[in-house]
């Protein structure tokens, strides 16, 4: 699945903007834009997990796995067990060519939050998992990286404690699109050249403050344009300014209509 990324709104640009500058710098999955395509169902996009808690719980944990060294993949904790709830994937599966590290910019993860709509925008908090087992692998945001064996090879986790606020009601495509850092780029590309065959990948996650979800993270094969964090900093400051302008101007016509 290919996603174009191009432009937004200015109140997601914002919104996604302080997400990526309130991680710490050590975070391997970075918030790099949002995107809202129409509702296509779970089973319509590259759903790699689906996640729902259980019972009256605020915080929902769970991911996939490779059994035992092996290549089959099955979910834990509040994954889904659908069959098209949860899978493994490689790049190969993206479209996704491994033949330079700037190529690793195209791999992206979408979260859609689904939550019933009890808070004014609502949202979910990235927070470490407490699950008996497992727990390392469904961290915040976490991608698995394994061997063409089964065996994991390293992985890249989002910051805990960021506040991510849903993007569109529905399943299926919209969301927070999270992506790697060009330094993570470069290890999983160093990684993958050490490895014979194709790496397989899955998903873990945990979200606290939520309100019975469900949610769930696709991979996807980004193209075009996708911001860094650096330049989402800069247009934080571009709006800050233009309202500041904006504000100083109507004061002053305000002043001179009352002189």
């Amino acid at each position: 699945m290919k996603l174009k990324l191009l432009r937004g709104t200015a109140a997601a640009a914002v919104m996604v903007a302080a997400g990526a500058l309130s991680s710490p710098a050590s975070a391997d999955l970075i918030p790099l834009t949002t995107l809202q395509l129409a509702g296509q169902g779970v089973g319509a996009s590259f759903t790699t997990l689906f996640l729902q808690g259980q019972g009256n719980s605020t915080t929902e944990s769970g991911g996939v796995r490779l059994n035992n060294g092996s290549t089959t993949a099955t979910p834990f904790g509040d994954a889904g067990t659908g069959a098209s709830q949860f899978r493994s994937f490689t790049l190969a599966d993206l479209g996704i060519s491994t033949a330079s590290a700037s190529n690793l910019s195209q791999l992206g993860l979408i979260v859609n939050l689904a939550e019933p709509g009890s808070e004014s925008t609502p949202s979910v908090t990235t927070a470490s998992s407490s699950l008996a087992t497992n727990a390392n692998l469904a961290n915040a945001i976490t991608l698995n990286v394994y061997s063409a064996t089964g065996a994991l090879l390293e992985q890249h986790t989002a910051a805990s404690g960021l506040t991510l606020n849903q993007v569109a009601a529905g399943l299926g495509g919209s969301g927070i699109v999270f992506g790697l850092t060009p330094a993570e780029q470069s290890q999983l590309f160093n990684t993958i050249n050490n490895n014979a065959g194709n790496e397989i990948f899955t998903v873990g996650a945990t979200f606290a403050n939520a309100q019975g979800g469900p949610e769930t993270i696709s991979a996807v094969h980004l193209t075009g344009a996708v911001p860094e964090p650096s330049t989402w900093a800069m247009v934080i400051l571009g709006f800050f300014g233009v309202g500041l302008m904006a504000y100083r101007r109507r004061s002053h016509s305000v002043s001179l209509r009352l002189i």
